[in-house]
């Protein structure tokens, strides 16, 4: 049976004075006779095309701003090579490994200001916007776990692997949040104790009156209170 094959291909266009480059990042095989379940890119097959295609960008993209510090910006003389630095860049697309070159800081300015590399511009410790915002968002719907097990079932994510890193990657987003107030207001202290939020919590089954297949479930009630109790009733 013949197969149909689609190779999808990156280009990249620098502009006049670098030549296009095309890079193959899928191949995608199927037989000339397709059943409705084998109709376009499976999961699988989307997530490992994402994740190619985030590679190579994410590795011109680390390039070419690593160029942009070979120089200083201030009188033009060429820095020095501190050598070079392993990071990886986490997105909601996959994690990206880089080896990234560090330059020294010049000597025409006492204080330098600015970074030297694009190991310095680790986008909130190496974390994609893209990726704290959902992490924060569905962790706020969902308990970290799950939302953990969410991402990494519909996207190549990396950066979201566990309860752990969800909590930690959500808290992170809070912090920034608090802080984004007025000059004229003072910073809030993170990590000043504060009074404790008490939930009641109660709940019970309904169960049907027929016999199976009629279902029964579960409601449950819950109510926040400045109090120090908290009550959980099972039934």
């Amino acid at each position: 049976m013949q197969k149909l094959v689609w190779r999808v291909k990156l280009v990249a266009d620098f502009g006049d004075e670098a030549a296009e480059t095309a890079v193959e990042v899928a191949r995608i095989e199927r037989n000339e006779f397709t059943v409705p379940e084998a109709l376009g890119l499976s999961l699988s097959e989307g997530k490992r095309l994402t994740a190619a295609i985030q590679m190579e960008m994410v590795r011109a993209q680390a390039a070419t701003m690593g160029e942009r510090f070979r120089c200083c910006a201030h009188c033009g003389s060429t820095l020095s090579s501190k050598g070079y630095r392993s990071v990886t860049f986490q997105s909601l697309f996959g994690d990206v490994p880089l080896r990234v070159r560090r330059f020294a800081n010049c000597q025409c300015r006492e204080v330098a200001d600015e970074p030297r590399s694009f190991s310095a511009l680790t986008l909130e410790r190496g974390i994609a916007p893209e990726l704290a915002y959902v992490t924060a968002k569905f962790a706020a719907l969902a308990p970290f776990a799950k939302v953990a097990d969410l991402l990494a079932e519909l996207l190549p994510v990396g950066g979201a692997v566990n309860a752990g890193t969800v909590r930690n990657g959500t808290r992170r987003v809070g912090e920034h949040i608090a802080r984004l107030r007025p000059e004229e207001v003072a910073d809030p202290d993170i990590d000043a104790v504060t009074p404790a939020v008490v939930i009641g919590l109660d709940g019970g089954y309904l169960r049907s009156r027929h016999r199976r297949p009629e279902r029964n479930f579960e409601v449950l009630a819950g109510k926040g209170a400045q109090s120090r109790w908290v009550l959980v009733d099972r039934i």
